[in-house]
């Protein structure tokens, strides 16, 4: 009879348990490496499974309960990737050893594992409850080994580089480029001669520049900006970069066209994509010492700072003179922020982590229109209380309720400081802002 209790009260416990699993992932199974599983479809193979160094091609979403968080649709392109251990116990990685190719299956988390130990988040977003449930859901595409995949991309690569041959091709024909490149490919068409002599190592290049693709995009360009100060002979940018600077005299101007190959390369580079020639139009304006560009920088810096403190001394005087001529007598709020309600909204002030719709119209101090939310029919969206932006923003939307309209006058301090954030906005600029909050949610 005592045995019979026994069995009982064990029973009752593991009931209590898997009832315990259910209730946290109802509908799903448990597989024996900890996943939490829902089968969809099993595709025709029923044997392979992935493998730690496989490489998986899958199309995937992952969700919360209510909020899709991501979608591989919107990549334009399945998701590929290499299998590695799991980082925890019914992880992704975990869930993917079940599958076959074919499959489609969701799998069961708990949310704090996925941004914790795979986000390596600190905390959990404002959205997410402890403890909830998050999902998976995956289709495997295909499955390929180490040394399946290491050919594919060997094959593609083929293709690429081909690809990349024929429409250089194309550019020198249509161009009616007749140069022939250098031993490493690098085509060098000299357009105005210079008078001086060629860098040496260690040298350091004043140059001005343009990059662009072979379609004409343009990547970078400095001509009418400052100078770049290179290092001759040292690492910068792309090979057919300095191979072209080394054939270069003071004063010459050239243009060169540096293939993928002495360029950016298999792997693509500061946002070119893999296999991409791309031309420079580049100018050696003066060959210079180290020590003469040392000089050169700190002269520049003791101008800047120079013209920083002039800003930040006649800061007060212009928002001065903008109260003045707007007939504005109010005082400023502790912060320094001038706030001028315009419109009266409705209900409740919004705290940290709602979310808050505001269009914007931005001048200077001066009048000078910047920017406008209204001319792009866009409104401007965050969250306040997470820094997204200024704050004279933040503290002006906590005074703002629905429908509410506002002029603030923001010293830089509440703004952008000592940093220089665009031309019209340098250091220790005061600005002025119209904002109506549209939504609070």
């Amino acid at each position: 009879m005592r045995n019979n209790w026994k069995l009982l009260l064990l029973s009752i416990a593991l009931l209590n348990i898997l009832g315990g699993c259910q209730e946290q992932f109802p509908g799903f199974e448990k597989a024996d490496n900890g996943v939490y599983y829902k089968l969809h479809y099993r595709g025709a193979d029923t044997t392979d499974r992935p493998q730690i160094t496989d490489w998986v091609t899958i199309n995937m979403d992952y969700r919360l309960e209510d909020t899709l968080l991501f979608t591989s649709k919107g990549l334009g392109e399945p998701l590929r990737f290499p299998m590695i251990q799991p980082m925890f116990e019914g992880d992704l990685y975990a869930g993917l050893s079940l599958m076959g190719v074919g499959d489609s299956m969701t799998f069961a988390i708990v949310a704090d594992s996925f941004f914790f130990k795979t986000a390596f988040d600190k905390q959990l977003p404002p959205n997410v409850k402890p403890g909830s449930p998050m999902y998976y859901d995956v289709k495997l595409l295909e499955l390929l080994s180490q040394d399946e995949h290491q050919l594919e991309v060997q094959r593609e690569g083929d293709r690429k580089l081909k690809e990349e041959f024929d429409l250089l091709y194309n550019y020198l024909k249509d161009n009616k480029i007749k140069t022939e490149p250098t031993a490493s490919g690098l085509y060098y068409i000299s357009l105005e001669k210079g008078k001086g002599r060629k860098p040496v190592a260690g040298e350091m290049c004043s140059v001005f520049l343009t990059v662009k693709q072979l379609d004409g995009k343009e990547l970078f360009s400095n001509f009418g900006g400052n100078p770049l100060e290179i290092e001759f002979g040292k690492e910068f940018d792309t090979r057919g970069l300095m191979e072209g600077l080394g054939l270069m005299h003071e004063g010459e101007k050239a243009f060169l066209i540096v293939p993928s190959e002495i360029g950016v390369g298999p792997g693509g580079k500061d946002g070119v994509p893999p296999f991409t020639t791309i031309t420079y139009e580049l100018k050696l304006d003066k060959i210079k010492s180290i020590e003469e560009v040392k000089r050169d920088r700190a002269e520049r810096k003791m101008l800047k700072e120079q013209q920083d403190q002039q800003r930040k001394d006649a800061e007060q005087g212009r928002i001065d003179a903008y109260l003045r001529g707007n007939n504005i007598k109010l005082s400023p709020l502790e912060s320094g922020l001038y706030f001028i309600e315009t419109k009266a909204g409705e209900g409740r002030f919004p705290v940290d982590g709602d979310k808050v719709k505001v269009h914007y119209v931005l001048h200077t101090i001066e009048g000078k229109l910047l920017q406008s939310s209204y001319q792009h029919r866009q409104t401007f969206d965050f969250e306040l209380g997470t820094g997204a932006v200024i704050r004279g923003w933040e503290e002006a939307v906590r005074l703002m309720k629905k429908g509410s309209k506002a002029t603030i006058i923001v010293p830089s301090k509440l703004a952008y400081g000592s940093k220089d954030r665009s031309k019209e906005i340098p250091a220790y600029s005061p600005l002025v802002f119209d904002l109506e909050l549209l939504e609070i949610e």
